[in-house]
C-alpha cells in the first residue's frame, strides 16, 4: 500500500470518525441545553414571585434529569467499537462535568457566581469538543458562550455601583436576570449547535 492510498485510508476514517460523533453528540446538547433552559425558567420565576425556597433546589434537576437522558440516549445507540476521538470526548465531559460540581461548592463557600463558572466551565468543554471533531459552528457556539460569560461579573460591577438606596429600588426581576441570561446563554452554547449537528446529520443519512 503506497502512502497516498494510507493517507486517503487515514482521512476517511477521520471523516467516518467525525461524523459519528456528530450524529451522536446533537441529542446529547439538545437534552442537556432544553433541560437547563426549562429549569432555568422555572428557578427565575420562583426567585422573583417569592415562591416556597424549596424549589431553590430544583437546580439539581438539571444533573439528575440530563444524567438520565444521557444513559436513555447512550442505550438506543447501536453497539460500535469507542474510538479513541469518543473515548477522548467522553473524558472531557466528565471532567468537566466533575468541575461544575466543584464550581457550585465554590460559589456557596466564596460567594461567586455559580452561573459564570458553570458557563465558563461548560463553554470550555464546547471548545474542545468541537476542536476535537472539527466543528467550527461547536467552537464558534463554545466560543462565544465564554465571551458572554463576561456579563456576569459585568452586571454585578453595575449593581453595586448605582449604590444601596438604588439597589433597593431596583425591580427584582432584572436583579434576578442573571438566570434568564444563563439560560439564553445555554441556547447559544448547546441547543443551536444540537439542531445544526443533527440536521446536518440527517442530510448525510438521505
Amino acid at each position: 500500500m503506497d502512502n497516498q492510498k494510507s493517507l486517503e485510508i487515514i482521512s476517511q476514517m477521520i471523516a467516518d470518525t467525525s461524523n459519528q460523533i456528530e450524529r451522536n453528540s446533537g441529542k446529547y446538547f439538545l437534552s442537556w441545553g432544553y433541560t437547563t433552559v426549562a429549569v432555568s425558567i422555572f428557578e427565575y420565576f420562583v426567585m422573583c414571585l417569592h415562591l416556597n425556597t424549596a424549589l431553590i433546589w430544583a437546580w439539581w434537576l438539571i444533573p439528575v434529569i440530563g444524567g438520565v437522558a444521557t444513559v436513555v440516549l447512550a442505550r438506543r445507540e447501536s453497539p460500535t467499537p469507542k474510538s479513541y476521538v469518543d473515548r477522548s470526548i467522553s473524558a472531557v465531559w466528565a471532567v468537566f462535568g466533575i468541575s461544575s460540581l466543584f464550581a457550585f461548592v465554590a460559589a456557596i463557600a466564596y460567594g461567586t457566581s455559580m452561573l459564570y463558572l458553570i458557563i465558563l466551565l461548560m463553554g470550555m468543554g464546547t471548545v474542545i469538543t468541537g476542536a476535537i471533531c472539527r466543528h467550527q459552528k461547536l467552537t464558534v457556539c463554545g466560543g462565544i458562550a465564554m465571551l458572554l460569560s463576561l456579563i456576569f461579573p459585568i452586571k454585578h460591577i453595575a449593581l453595586k455601583n448605582i449604590g444601596e438606596d438604588a439597589l433597593q429600588n431596583t425591580s427584582e426581576w432584572l436583579i434576578y436576570s442573571d438566570i434568564i441570561i444563563f439560560a439564553a446563554i445555554f441556547i447559544v452554547m448547546m441547543i443551536i449547535p444540537g439542531h445544526i449537528m443533527n440536521c446536518k446529520s440527517k442530510k448525510q443519512q438521505c
